[in-house]
C-alpha cells in the first residue's frame, strides 16, 4: 500500500475539490427536456430564453422537444402523449393551460412550470415545482403605499372557491401595514355589480386579484368603467389590465422568471425531488403605469416612480 504523505494528500484533495466545482452538466450526460408552451406570445417565449440561457451557462447540453399548444386546449392531450413516450427526463412548462394539462397528465415525469398564475395547483403533485406569476401580498400592499400613500382602505372582489387563502393572506399584510381591507366575495359574474356598488363608498384602491370571475373580459370591463367613473384606481393583476385602464400592476420579468425555473430545473436534474423545491414567487418586480389614468384622477406619482416603470401607457 503506498504511503500518503502530506503532498499526496493535498494533491488528492484538490483533484476532489476540482470535481466537485464542475459544472453540473459536465458530470452528466447530456439532458432530453420536453418543452410545453401554452401561446406563442412574448412572455413566453422570454421565459423559454431564460430557462435555457440558465441551463446552458451551467454547462447542460440539454436536447429540447417544444410542443406549442398555440393558446388550444385540443392540442393538450396529443403532446401529452408524445411526452410521455419520448423519453424526457424533465418536462417544462411555461404558462397555465400547458402546466394544467401536465400536472393532470403526467405523474412520472418532473415538471417544473412557469407563468402560473396558481402555484397552490403544483402542491398537489409530488412531481412539479415551479414559479408562479403572482407576487406575495406584502409585496402587494408595499407598492400600493409607495404609489398610493394616502390610501387606507383597500377594497377585494373575489371568488372564494378559488381565492379564500390568498385574501386571508391579503388581509393579515393590509393590518401589518396599517391599511383595512374590505373584502366583498362573489360566485358568479352576476354578483359583480353589487360588490363593486357596495365598496364604492368604502375604499381607495381597488385591487384586481385574478380568479376566473375576474379575469373574465366582460367583467374586466365593467370593473375598469366603475374604477374611471369613482376614481377609484385599480390595481390590475396584469400589464393588459393597465393597458386598459387600471392605474398600475406589477410584472416579472420574464427572462428572470424563466431562469429561476432553470435553477429549480437543474436541482432536479441533479436528483432532487420537485416535491422538495418549494413552488415560489418572481423574486424580481417591475411595474406597469398607466398615466393617462393618473391624470384623469388627478393622482401625483413621483418622478422616481414614473421614471422606474418597466412600462407605460
Amino acid at each position: 500500500m503506498p504511503i500518503l504523505t502530506g503532498r499526496n494528500i493535498r494533491l488528492i484533495a484538490g483533484i476532489v475539490i476540482a470535481i466537485l466545482l464542475l459544472p453540473a452538466a459536465s458530470r452528466a450526460a447530456d439532458e432530453k427536456i420536453a418543452v410545453l408552451i401554452s401561446a406563442n406570445d412574448a412572455p413566453f417565449k422570454e421565459a423559454v430564453t431564460g430557462f435555457n440561457d440558465f441551463l446552458a451557462r451551467q454547462g447542460y447540453k440539454a436536447g429540447y422537444e417544444v410542443f406549442p399548444l398555440d393558446g388550444s386546449a385540443g392540442k393538450a392531450a396529443p403532446a401529452i402523449q408524445k411526452i410521455k413516450a419520448g423519453g424526457a427526463r424533465l418536462v417544462f412548462t411555461v404558462g397555465s393551460l400547458a402546466t394544467d394539462a401536465a400536472v393532470k397528465g403526467i405523474s412520472d415525469i418532473p415538471i417544473v412550470a412557469c407563468l402560473v398564475l396558481r402555484t397552490d395547483l403544483l402542491k398537489r403533485h409530488e412531481n412539479a415545482t415551479g414559479v408562479g406569476l403572482a407576487f406575495p401580498a406584502d409585496t402587494q400592499i408595499e407598492w400600493m403605499q409607495r404609489m398610493l400613500p394616502r390610501a387606507r382602505t383597500v377594497g377585494i372582489i373575489y371568488n372564494a372557491a378559488e381565492n379564500q387563502s390568498k385574501v386571508d393572506e391579503a388581509v393579515a399584510a393590509a393590518k401589518r401595514a396599517g391599511l383595512r381591507l374590505e373584502v366583498e366575495q362573489v360566485r358568479s359574474p352576476q354578483d359583480v355589480p353589487a360588490a363593486l356598488n357596495n365598496l364604492s363608498r368604502r375604499v381607495d384602491i381597488l385591487w384586481g386579484m385574478p380568479d376566473s370571475i375576474m379575469l373574465s373580459p366582460l367583467i374586466a370591463k365593467n370593473v375598469l368603467l366603475f374604477s374611471l367613473r369613482n376614481s377609484i384606481p385599480v390595481v390590475g393583476p396584469s400589464a393588459a389590465w393597465v393597458k386598459a385602464g387600471a392605474l398600475y400592476s406589477l410584472d416579472g420579468d420574464y427572462v428572470d422568471l424563466g431562469a429561476q425555473c432553470g435553477e429549480m430545473a437543474a436541482r432536479v436534474l441533479e436528483g432532487a425531488r420537485p416535491a422538495d423545491i418549494p413552488a415560489a414567487a418572481p423574486r424580481k418586480v417591475q411595474y406597469t403605469l398607466n398615466l393617462y389614468t393618473a391624470k384623469q384622477m388627478r393622482l401625483s406619482l413621483s418622478d422616481q416612480l414614473l421614471g422606474g416603470a418597466h412600462q407605460t401607457y
